[in-house]
């Protein structure tokens, strides 16, 4: 036992005259001194930077910097162009079967910006007049229900009473309300210059996409050779195959689109027959081709049908504007849970839950972008576009497994 405690103090020896022991190559390479009390050897690391290293990274970063402002000064263009790029992947296949029938390319194309424009100009020369004539005749029931006070409205006045409420207070509230929106109005006249430079803004931004898409759709092959030169050649064929079914996921869209847009127009017109029957709703028809055309507009355009749908129920009575807005209620819980899965799940091949998640997504993304016009468009194309994407998720859950 002796001998061994006697070894292991040995060893012990040896391993701290080790440790103060200094390496001649040590003294030569590092400058830095080794206290003679610590057991650590600490070493000062420098970092070189090479002058064309910074110069470099500098001029990378006021690349992408001079980049973003050119991307925000041409976001508008970059953002039409690419919105007519997935539509006319989306049209492609029906101006095909409309040359398969002796039609030419630009006749075919024509024809159906004929038939959009038709639909608009039919929308916007029934609906503006009457939501004119609607308005004008409820500004006057309130002009004449705030300026008599004896003038009561049953409902209301029953209904404020039953919740505690002074009618008198409320109805100085909303007299007060409608001043400040009418001083607003006011205002708003006097800058008649922004209003039209918005105006015209818009309408070379809808020219400008009818003319970008009319090119795409002419010069298709054209395009698509263009981009396949960009890649190698084996991965070509892979490409083309990819892009053949990302066209037929868009004009099945469009396809499911339309069936949509029929059937909600449908039924909104025929509910509205409905109630015109038992009590006097009039337009129906006006109705029924809104909420068709609508249907293009995730959550947007039920919205915009039910406010001209309730200006005109408001007009004829109250018992009207509840049925109709339950009239939308149950075409709208139809749509969702009936309607849309049957249609849309089965052409895009999406879940419920994804196309939910895809509409929120693309709202929020075009609204960071552009602002509520730019939402409603990402809402219109996020479908599509995650059509488009479970095409290669599947691709990749398919080579995994």
């Amino acid at each position: 036992m002796k001998n061994f405690l006697d070894r292991l103090s040995d060893k012990l020896n040896e391993i701290a005259k080790l440790y103060k022991k200094k390496p001649a190559t040590q003294e030569k390479s590092s400058p830095v001194k080794v206290p003679s009390r610590t057991t650590h050897s600490v070493q000062k690391v420098e970092i070189d930077i090479p002058t064309t290293t910074i110069i470099k990274v500098i001029l990378i970063v006021a690349i992408f910097l001079t980049l973003g402002k050119i991307f925000v000064q041409l976001q508008t263009i970059i953002t039409i162009t690419l919105i007519c790029f997935f539509l006319s992947l989306g049209l492609s296949p029906l101006v095909s079967s409309l040359e398969k029938h002796r039609i030419p390319r630009p006749l075919a194309i024509l024809l159906i910006y004929l038939i959009f424009l038709g639909i608009l100009g039919i929308l916007f020369y029934s609906i503006v007049p009457i939501l004119g004539q609607q308005l004008l005749s409820i500004s006057k029931d309130l002009r004449l229900y705030f300026s008599d006070g004896q003038a009561e409205i049953p409902f209301i006045h029953e209904l404020l009473v039953r919740f505690r409420f002074d009618p008198t207070a409320v109805q100085q509230f909303i007299t007060d309300n409608l001043s400040s929106i009418s001083r607003n109005l006011q205002s708003v006249a006097g800058s008649t210059f922004v209003i039209v430079s918005g105006i015209f803004q818009g309408v070379f931004n809808f020219i400008f996409a009818l003319v970008v898409l009319f090119f795409l759709l002419m010069e298709r092959e054209i395009i698509g050779s263009f981009i396949l030169a960009l890649f190698p050649e084996r991965d070509r064929d892979y490409i083309r195959e990819k892009t053949a079914r990302i066209q037929n996921k868009m004009s099945d869209w469009f396809r499911g689109q339309l069936i949509l847009m029929i059937s909600v127009g449908t039924a909104m017109y025929v509910g509205m027959k409905i109630l015109e029957y038992f009590f006097g709703m009039p337009y129906a028809a006006t109705i029924g081709l809104l909420a068709g055309f609508m249907e293009l507009f995730p959550y947007i355009g039920v919205l915009i049908t039910g406010i001209l749908s309730g200006l005109i129920a408001l007009n004829v009575s109250w018992v009207l504007l509840l049925a109709v807005i339950g009239w939308i209620i149950l075409v709208q819980f139809l749509e969702g849970n009936l309607l849309v899965p049957l249609v849309m799940e089965r052409v895009t091949g999406l879940p419920s839950v994804v196309v939910i998640l895809a509409l929120a997504i693309g709202g929020v993304l075009g609204n960071a972008l552009g602002g509520v016009p730019m939402a409603i468009l990402g809402m219109i194309l996020s479908i599509p576009i995650a059509a488009s994407v479970g095409i290669f998720v599947a691709e990749y859950a398919k080579k995994k497994h």
